[in-house]
């Protein structure tokens, strides 16, 4: 049987390569590199998901367990590395619905990096590719459905990051100030994936992932310059794509943490227990939470919604990165 690990490779080598040419198509707006970058979506799409069915099965044979059961209460993504291939996976798979809904495929060279870096970052990072073991404190009917509802949860998060970000090119009156407000929230995203990687020499990395985020948003800056903007949907258009990529987000995210509390309960013996995961877990639900109050009760509309966008992402890097490998707690298992 073919390994899990070629498959969510060559999954991989399918989004960079859908990303080249959703590049060309916002280039050249060429229907032929447009059809071609979807195709290659959808083809890393369906190569992560046959690699998720085939992991099942190497989970089960290393706890062996042969039954049916096996697939959710082993399932196969139980650590960073199948966890961030989770978020990647479902990233683009939310990414091309969009598409799908907006008719609208200037997204996909904003939205299909962001799940590439979280995917590439368990190279970067040296995590375990092999499947392993399952510890006793995963080993529960809760966990597949507890994981995938909150990943379904960061994966809505990354979307509506790209958005936010492909938002400040197509407005007219992005600032110097904006453009700092990117720099300083990107900065600190980058931060938190590559210092998770080596967790010494703080101000080295500090200033490492300045340079890559003033190199990112110098990119953002030379695609405004050169028109990118006239391919991308209207302001309106793209602030609901936000709002509805963060409503999808928030409403999996919210069942993600109240499954997580129950499998607490059974677990450790407390709905809750104010474990740094959790803690951060309920900031970035607060900063969620906080953008849909702004958006749909108070009518809020504009750049300050991008913002708390491109903040909750960062909350949502350091939920992940940050908790799981800088501080310890009761979820340094899941590595």
């Amino acid at each position: 049987m073919i390994h899990s690990v070629t498959l969510f490779n060559a999954g991989m080598v399918a989004y960079f390569l859908a990303f080249l040419f959703y590049t060309i198509y916002t280039f050249s707006k060429s229907s032929w590199s447009s059809r071609l970058a979807t195709a290659l979506a959808w083809l890393g799409v369906i190569l992560q998901g046959l690699g998720f069915v085939v992991r099942g099965f190497e989970k089960a044979k290393v706890n062996m367990v042969s039954d049916w059961t096996a697939f959710y209460k082993y399932a196969p993504f139980t650590n960073m590395y199948e966890s961030l291939m989770l978020f990647g996976w479902m990233a683009v798979l939310i990414y091309l619905i969009f598409e799908w809904k907006y008719k609208n495929k200037a997204f996909g060279m904003f939205v299909i990096p962001l799940a590439l870096i979280g995917e590439l970052s368990t190279q970067i990072l040296g995590f375990n590719e092999e499947a392993q073991p399952l510890v006793p404190a995963l080993q529960s009917n809760w966990l597949l459905f507890h994981v995938v509802t909150t990943f379904i949860g960061y994966a809505a998060a990354a979307v509506s990051a790209g958005i936010a970000y492909a938002y400040f090119i197509k407005r007219e009156d992005t600032t110097a100030k904006d453009w700092a407000v990117i720099f300083v929230t990107t900065w600190f995203i980058f931060f938190f994936i590559i210092y998770s990687a080596f967790r010494e020499n703080f101000v080295l990395y500090l200033v490492v992932s300045a340079v890559v985020a003033a190199a990112f948003c110098g990119l953002l800056y030379l695609l405004k310059k050169i028109g990118v903007s006239k391919i991308l949907p209207s302001i309106d258009a793209m602030e609901q794509m936000m709002y509805q990529s963060v409503a999808v987000g928030f409403v999996f995210l919210t069942i993600g943490i109240i499954l997580g509390a129950v499998w607490a309960k059974y677990a450790w013996g407390g709905y809750w227990s104010w474990d740094p995961k959790e803690t951060w877990s309920l900031i970035t639900w607060l900063v969620y939470a906080a953008y849909l109050h702004a958006r749909y009760i108070k009518g809020l509309r504009g750049k300050p919604l991008a913002y708390f966008t491109i903040v909750g992402f960062l909350s949502v890097i350091f939920t992940y990165y940050g908790v799981n490998l800088i501080i310890p707690g009761l979820h340094s298992y899941a590595q």
